[in-house]
């Protein structure tokens, strides 16, 4: 019985070996994840080594970052991967470019444009942590209505969430993306509890990193918080994460 109560790391659980991670700040220079080329490569081959075998780039799209439009963004991206190609680059995981859409005013400009989606039109969208977006169901009424399906970014994130907001959500079919690290406390001991109980009550869809840089999110991958029951539902979660590859 002792074996089944031992808490395990994402590392020594081996639930990263062969995963899709839907939702990363990797693309270099473009919001507020990795800096320059080397940074993101280097984070690349590390990430490849801890078994992730495929990779979203899901830079932020939001009225702060004005040139993150989708054709900045798909340039930004196929530069990229060029570069990575013409220099030979191995050893690192497959590359697909998403983004993750702030709620806000200028979201239905960008949808003028076109969202960049994972597979079957899902599209991680996310909001204030502070705050919902004026017309918050609305926004996500509209998505579905024109055809995309809402992936919520980290909702064990927002502070003006509470469990009927969860739940309303769930029925009106809005996916729930979680933030890895939030089991390891990455974002307090809030969004931690928060995650655990959404977990454990089955409310989420899919799971990703949100890895911004080695530095901040190192240690997490290490640390031995995973309960038995977590490492099920987690491997649930990444099963999914591939369909939308």
């Amino acid at each position: 019985m002792k074996l089944f109560k031992t808490k395990k790391s994402y590392i020594r659980s081996g639930l990263l070996y062969g995963i899709t991670d839907i939702h990363s700040h990797l693309l270099p220079g473009v919001d507020d994840g990795i800096d320059t080329y080397d940074e993101s490569v280097k984070v690349l081959h590390w990430l490849k080594d801890k078994g992730i075998r495929r990779i979203y780039l899901t830079p932020h799209v939001m009225s702060d970052l004005q040139k993150n439009t989708r054709a900045y963004l798909t340039e930004q991206f196929n530069a990229f991967t060029k570069r990575l190609e013409d220099e030979q680059v191995e050893d690192i995981p497959e590359l697909k470019l998403g983004s993750e859409y702030m709620l806000e005013a200028a979201f239905e400009e960008h949808k003028k444009e076109g969202l960049i989606t994972y597979a079957d039109r899902q599209v991680l969208v996310e909001t204030s942590y502070m705050f919902p977006p004026i017309d918050f169901m609305r926004l996500l009424i509209n998505l579905q209505e024109d055809g995309y399906s809402p992936v919520l970014a980290h909702p064990e994130r927002y502070r003006y969430m509470e469990e009927r907001d969860y739940t309303y959500l769930k029925k009106q079919n809005i996916s729930f993306q979680l933030n890895i690290f939030s089991l390891a406390g990455a974002y307090g001991n809030y969004a931690k509890e928060k995650a655990e109980k959404l977990l454990k009550c089955g409310y989420y869809n899919y799971a990703g990193s949100d890895f911004h840089c080695l530095k901040r999110h190192e240690n997490s991958f290490s640390v031995k918080i995973l309960t038995k029951k977590q490492q099920v539902a987690l491997k649930e979660l990444f099963d999914n994460n591939n369909r939308l590859w």
